[in-house]
């Protein structure tokens, strides 16, 4: 089975909707595509953020006028409004709806497709054939949120939808557009937002009132890059209230208010200046500028990594909200920093360091500016590099925890305590080869955990889990199953998966 025929089965896949010869075979390229696997993984990414969103329940009479619509049908590609098939259907129901209180004070934003939460994980390179299921999803989340919007900006019809723009620069039909000629002056208004980018800009609307209109975010005369960044939510509030982005025509990181006011430039330039931005954003460089953008967790620092002198190599930089002071990290050697990830306690910094063909770990402590080495290359077999990078959730016990191998064989699971008292050498987890693993910080009840698929003869095999505490074990979930797909809920208490009988 071919790649243009997996993506046209990966919807019905992640539904579990296929037949069973056909979902193997699916399953079975799968394996070995790294394009089809990151496609299968951004599609439930999409299907993620759909299920995080609020539910409501619009008056009946306007919920029967919004789905018996020609915008409707056409938008969705669903029926013709005056065939026999819709006249039979019974009109869909939206989810009932449920209250929300806001936190006084500034705007809190919720990111919605088209940014991406505040840790870092490699990228993936994507192909504009996601489009087909990014649509799919999207008239999903159209039916969903249609009539919040509707009465969200006072409007009684469908407005076109443009595009949201994911981690590719593919344009995706089936949502919604906010007016391009509102203007505003003053600060935005409190309460819980969503944000989102369209056509280089970002715009933020309110989801709990039926009178606000979308506002838009950032200045006209800059243009958004897609891993924008939204802070942690603080004690008290639902969401962020401070958002980083990078300006593709200027080469520089701005951070602005929730509430669209005091957009600061940060004076560090993330690009040599006689080097033009649009010729450096498609190469591994750039890409890894435009992917290292990594709120602390208190939201008082952020962390980024330039090229300033057009060497090829980046640097890490962080900047304090507090002193509006960016401070150079310094390096024991040469070479290229990528994916900085910030402690739970928002201390200490871990990257990635590449020279030469070598990978090394490092943790930067922001306190003592303190660089301790996590392990000097890897003890990984030939084309191996580090696939996921990520911190224990233990304040009392900090670790380091990465997994090391090629998309779709995972070699060997690590971990490093680096508090008082921590181990000089990084400890291994386990080693050989497993089709995936995938770590959660709040798996296992707050513990951090991974989820490891075993590989039986070249196919996927069992589920299992695998906490980060050193000797604590293998815990089997699954027997005797083809298990291809997994992925942790939101709180870490649940995992998901697809599988079939062996």
């Amino acid at each position: 089975m071919n790649c243009e025929r997996v993506e046209e089965l990966l919807s019905a896949y992640l539904d579990n909707a296929l037949a069973l010869e056909e979902w193997r075979e699916v399953s079975l390229h799968l394996q070995t595509c790294a394009k089809c696997s990151a496609m299968l993984a951004e599609f439930s990414r999409n299907d993620a953020l759909i299920a995080r969103l609020p539910r409501v329940s619009p008056d009946p009479a306007l919920r029967n006028r919004i789905f018996s619509s020609p915008e409707f049908f056409e938008l969705t590609g669903t029926f013709d409004s005056s065939s026999e098939t819709y006249n039979r259907r019974t009109v869909p129901k939206l989810p009932a709806s449920h209250s929300r209180r806001d936190t006084p004070g500034r705007p809190q934003l919720v990111a919605i497709p088209g940014g991406r939460s505040t840790t870092p994980t490699p990228s993936v390179q994507s192909s504009p054939s996601r489009q087909s299921r990014n649509s799919r999803a999207l008239r999903t989340l159209f039916v969903v949120l249609a009539a919040t919007i509707i009465l969200a900006i006072g409007i009684g019809s469908f407005v076109g939808f443009n595009s949201w723009r994911g981690q590719s620069q593919a344009t995706n039909n089936g949502a919604i557009t906010p007016p391009t000629n509102l203007l505003r002056s003053g600060p935005l208004s409190a309460g819980v937002r969503f944000v989102f980018l369209r056509d280089g800009t970002l715009w933020s609307i309110v989801t709990s009132s039926s009178n606000k209109q979308a506002d838009r975010l950032t200045p006209g005369n800059v243009t958004v890059a897609t891993n924008w960044v939204v802070s942690p939510a603080q004690a008290g509030r639902l969401a962020g209230d401070m958002l980083a982005y990078i300006d593709l025509q200027k080469a520089f990181v701005h951070i602005i208010r929730s509430d669209g006011q005091q957009d600061t430039i940060i004076k560090q330039p993330l690009l040599n200046a006689n080097i033009q931005p649009a010729s450096v954003w498609d190469t591994d460089s750039g890409t890894t500028i435009l992917n290292s953008l990594a709120w602390s967790n208190d939201g008082s620092m952020l962390a980024f990594v330039a090229d300033p002198t057009g060497s090829g190599q980046t640097r890490l930089y962080i900047y304090s909200i507090e002193t509006g002071i960016v401070q150079m990290v310094p390096l024991p050697a040469k070479g290229s920093i990528s994916h900085p990830i910030w402690s739970p306690d928002g201390i200490r910094v871990a990257f990635e360091l590449a020279n030469n063909g070598l990978v090394s770990i490092f943790d930067y402590n922001t306190q003592n500016h303190g660089l301790l080495t996590i392990t000097n290359g890897l003890d990984s077999q030939a084309g191996d590099t580090i696939l996921s990078l990520n911190w224990s959730p233990s304040l009392d016990e900090p670790a380091i925890t990465w997994s090391v191998g090629v998309i779709g064989h995972v070699h060997s699971l690590w971990v490093h305590h680096v508090g008082v008292g921590g181990a000089i050498q990084p400890w291994r987890l386990l080693a050989g080869d497993y089709v995936q693993a995938l770590y959660s910080s709040d798996g296992n009840n707050g513990v951090g955990s991974w989820l490891v698929v075993t590989s039986v003869l070249g196919q996927a095999g069992d589920l299992w889990r695998i906490d980060v505490v050193p000797g604590s074990g293998f815990v089997r979930l699954t027997s005797s199953k083809q298990v291809s797909f997994v992925q942790w809920s939101i709180d870490g208490m649940h995992v998901d998966y697809l599988a079939a009988l062996s």
